[in-house]
């Protein structure tokens, strides 16, 4: 077996396993069409990945990756509105732009990476963002927010003051470089 199929394999196997895990965990009594319908709607994005990866044909394949992951991405927010319930829609909406978002990005990583994509998506993904933590903020979950936001920009400001090893190396052998430089060895008389 290919490992471009063992590792398709292994993520539809996952995402089963997880659909199956947050059923029982949330409890759900009967599994009827109410409970269950965006676990139809993933399945018919892994069977549109299962096309888009196996199809020889390169011509006029990118729109099944592109509605693959819209398709799958757009289940998340589904799934937290049926176990939240729907009146969480005011938050959950930019979840939706989002997937349209990586669903561009993905056109961009697997056709011809022209710039222009990649910019459209970038824009859609953080506007969508944006307008996401801009709701966010004004919910119950707000400080949960603000906190984490705190503790990323930390972690990357953290991260660029931290110098890499390479970088040490680099610097320890320019001091070593110029104090060779001022002080040359005496000649032995």
């Amino acid at each position: 077996m290919k490992r471009k199929t063992k590792q398709l394999l292994l993520g539809i196997i996952i995402i089963l396993v997880s659909i199956v895990v947050i059923y029982f965990n949330v409890k759900v009594r009967e599994a009827n069409f109410k409970t269950l319908w965006p676990a139809i709607i993933l399945i018919v994005g892994m069977i549109l990945y299962i096309l888009y990866f196996t199809l020889k044909r390169k011509k006029n394949r990118l729109i099944l990756l592109f509605l693959a992951t819209f398709l799958a991405i757009s289940t998340v927010p589904l799934f937290v509105l049926l176990l939240t319930g729907f009146d969480n829609i005011k938050y959950l909406w930019p979840g939706f732009g989002f997937a349209l978002g990586m669903s561009i990005l993905s056109i961009y990583f697997y056709g011809k990476k022209k710039k222009y994509v990649l910019t459209i998506s970038v824009l859609i993904i953080s506007l969508s963002l944006l307008v996401w933590i801009l709701f966010a903020l004004k919910s119950e979950y707000g400080l949960i927010i603000g906190v984490s936001l705190l503790i990323i920009g930390a972690a990357f400001l953290t991260r660029g003051l931290i110098k890499e090893p390479e970088e040490i190396a680099v610097q320890i052998s320019e001091t070593v470089g110029e104090s060779s430089r001022e002080n040359p060895p005496e000649a032995d008389q």
